[in-house]
């Protein structure tokens, strides 16, 4: 289990889908993908992914990693994602162009983190808690 304690900020930054249930743009269901900070809990941007698409666009990840810098004014040393992402080529490569080493994780090691970010999603933009 992974608690936000256990970081210095801008030490690593997460890509998590935040969305358990699909969102509907214009009847097209999307997955929306959160950078944060693993320290602070800060969310640094998001992406959205059209479910038929499966991952996000490599250039619309570079847009996130780019406003990331902008926030920041520096790298994170590592990125972490969860096993069996759909999403996990796309930040991989955008983490490599940057030098951000990668560390794959279970999503349950990262509820301290994630969850209540998670839970805000849930009941504040979709109205239906998990």
């Amino acid at each position: 289990m992974l608690t936000p304690d256990q970081f210095r900020v801008n030490e690593a930054w997460i890509v998590v889908r935040v969305n358990e249930a699909f969102l509907f743009v214009k009847d097209d269901p999307y997955d929306i993908y959160v950078l944060m900070d693993a320290a602070s809990c800060y969310v640094l941007g998001h992406v959205l992914s059209r479910v038929t698409n499966e991952a996000p666009h490599e250039k619309d990840v570079e847009a996130l990693f780019k406003k990331a810098w902008e926030a920041k004014n520096q790298w994170a040393e590592k990125l972490i994602l969860t096993e069996n992402s759909i999403a996990e080529d796309v930040f991989r490569k955008q983490a490599k162009q940057n030098s951000l080493s990668v560390s794959i994780v279970p999503l349950s090691d990262l509820e301290p983190i994630v969850g209540p970010l998670k839970e805000s999603f849930a009941s504040d933009f979709i109205g239906n808690a998990t």
